[in-house]
């Protein structure tokens, strides 16, 4: 066992790559998150000065979101923070007005047909 100081976790630290994201979420996950997917888009619709008092990464999502919509996977990586906690954090953002979203159309069950017509008749040409 080492003691404090000696060649193991001192105070100043960095605690680890999962400590971080549940530290910054308070332990919450995955619970009343909209229909937030990582090509869900975000956009800021407070100034940074209104932004100011909240969390330090809160505060981080509304500046990059500032008059141009980032995807959850973008802040995901600006944040370097998992998907899942960014999607905790954007989504107590919209809960307090400070962003807004919109997330992709879900595909349609059926195919264009004249899109598959377009390829069979570029098959046929081969």
């Amino acid at each position: 066992m080492t003691r404090y100081g000696e060649q193991g976790w001192e105070f100043g630290d960095d605690p680890g790559p999962l400590v971080r994201p549940f530290a910054v979420t308070r332990g919450r996950a995955g619970r009343d998150l909209h229909t937030l997917d990582i090509l869900t888009l975000v956009v800021a619709v407070r100034t940074e000065h209104e932004a100011a008092t909240l969390d330090r990464e809160y505060g981080e999502i509304v500046r990059l979101c500032q008059g141009r919509p980032l995807s959850i996977a973008e802040l995901a990586a600006h944040l370097n923070l998992l998907l899942a906690a960014v999607k905790v954090l954007v989504s107590d953002l919209i809960h307090s007005g400070h962003v807004i979203y919109r997330s992709p159309t879900p595909p349609t069950d059926r195919a264009d047909p004249r899109l598959l017509q377009a390829v069979l008749d570029g098959i046929r040409r081969i």
